[in-house]
């Protein structure tokens, strides 16, 4: 008998039940815990079946990653239909990302293995591909707000920076804070006190005050800013952070502490 031929739609769906079943490992036993057999033990194909649709674990965590960012592209694309400022949707997408990183810890986080030379290069062109699109679809959705400040006057580009840099400063302050403020903060003296929410808006704003992107910190309430996003334009999002018990309540510290972002097991 002729093996039987899926159709695309159906490949497709395999993949995305791949991709699911290959994450909850993760969950429970972290990235060292992946491999293949384990991944082919849990699912109803063989391990053949797998590899015509990873080639490596290192193929199959960059997928999980590819998924990951298309979730983050949804959000930071909802968090730019906000009627405000430009400044006020660039801390809409900084709340997206804040979002995204407390409801998919485990995608959040897996990013920094995934980009490593050592496991891209092990990952098929075509998987290299998808995650450079996706990483310049994300990218852009932040630079459009750049370039819209610039023209309606909200910014000054300095001029030693161009748009791309402002990009990932404003990147690079929200990822650190949150991996920072990801685990248990009364550890370590520097940390204790201090929650994710608050002090990611802290950070930002000391970023976008810094680089005179108007209306300043002063002019804006920032957790009524805040609140109001999560009322008007992430209303999923919050009821799916309430039933985890956490509060992003920025005048004071949050839930999160109680509910930090799991540290994934080295590769």
């Amino acid at each position: 008998m002729s093996p039987r031929i899926l159709d695309k739609e159906s490949l497709h769906a395999r993949e995305l039940e791949l991709l699911d079943t290959a994450l909850s490992i993760i969950e429970k036993e972290g990235v060292a815990g992946l491999n293949m057999d384990k991944l082919a033990a849990c699912v109803p194909y063989s391990k053949g079946t797998i590899y015509n649709h990873f080639n490596s674990k290192e193929d199959l965590l960059t997928g999980i990653c590819c998924q990951g960012m298309r979730i983050l592209t949804d959000l930071f694309s909802k968090a730019g239909t906000f009627a405000g400022s430009t400044r006020e949707r660039i801390m809409a997408q900084n709340l997206a990302y804040l979002l995204y990183a407390l409801l998919y810890p485990n995608r959040f986080l897996l990013v920094i293995s995934v980009m490593s030379p050592t496991l891209f290069e092990r990952t098929s062109e075509q998987r290299r591909e998808e995650i450079q699109t996706l990483e310049t679809e994300l990218l852009e959705t932040v630079l459009t707000i750049v370039d819209e400040s610039i023209a309606n006057g909200d910014f000054t580009l300095p001029v030693h920076m161009d748009r791309k840099q402002v990009a990932f400063a404003n990147w690079s302050t929200s990822f650190g804070t949150i991996a920072l403020l990801s685990h248990d903060t009364e550890s370590c003296e520097c940390r204790r006190g201090l929650s994710i929410g608050r002090e990611l808006f802290n950070s930002i704003n000391l970023i976008l005050d810094g680089l005179k992107w108007k209306p300043l910190s002063s002019e804006i309430d920032s957790a009524a800013l805040i609140q109001q996003l999560l009322d008007e334009i992430f209303i999923k999002e919050r009821l799916m952070l309430e039933s985890k018990g956490i509060n992003l309540d920025l005048s004071a510290p949050t839930v999160a502490e109680k509910n930090p972002l799991k540290i994934m097991n080295n590769i």
